[in-house]
């Protein structure tokens, strides 16, 4: 059974999808069996989310979802001000700082969890900035040593 925070984060996930496809809020509330206040928190979050979009786009044609300030994302509102307070600006930041090797992780951050870490992996896994290996083949011999001639 999810907690409750991990549940608003999951209804939230699945109501931006369903808002993606056109359903309305109403449609939304029904589909998830989420409350009057559980509806306006998700509609706050993603209407934020969609303005700050707008806003961006608006001002900068040419900005990507890297440019995206976290203070207008759909992370909780505490979790938006400890990144702030460390010094992560858009969401672009965030990604560089989880590429670089030598970063030690969000959990190392005052404030921030391993709950609130995976909620910041969730929101840049879903605009595809989370670094990935550049070299799958060099990844793979990485932990499996043995296949570095048979894969040559």
């Amino acid at each position: 059974m999810l907690s409750r925070p991990e549940q608003a984060n999951l209804n939230l996930e699945q109501a931006r999808d369903l808002r993606a496809a056109g359903i309305s809020y109403r449609e939304i509330a029904r589909r998830l069996a989420l409350t009057s206040s559980q509806l306006r928190l998700t509609r706050r979050s993603l209407s934020r989310a969609k303005a700050a979009r707008t806003r961006l786009r608006s001002t900068m044609p040419t900005a990507t979802d890297r440019d995206l300030p976290i203070a207008r994302s759909v992370l909780p509102f505490g979790l938006r001000e400890q990144l702030k307070k460390a010094g992560y600006r858009t969401l672009g930041d965030l990604a560089d700082s989880l590429a670089d090797p030598e970063f030690q992780g969000l959990e190392m951050l005052p404030g921030i969890g391993a709950y609130r870490a995976r909620l910041v992996r969730g929101l840049l896994e879903h605009f595809d900035l989370l670094p990935g290996p550049v070299d799958l083949q060099a990844a793979v011999e990485a932990f499996f040593p043995e296949f570095r001639d048979k894969l040559a």
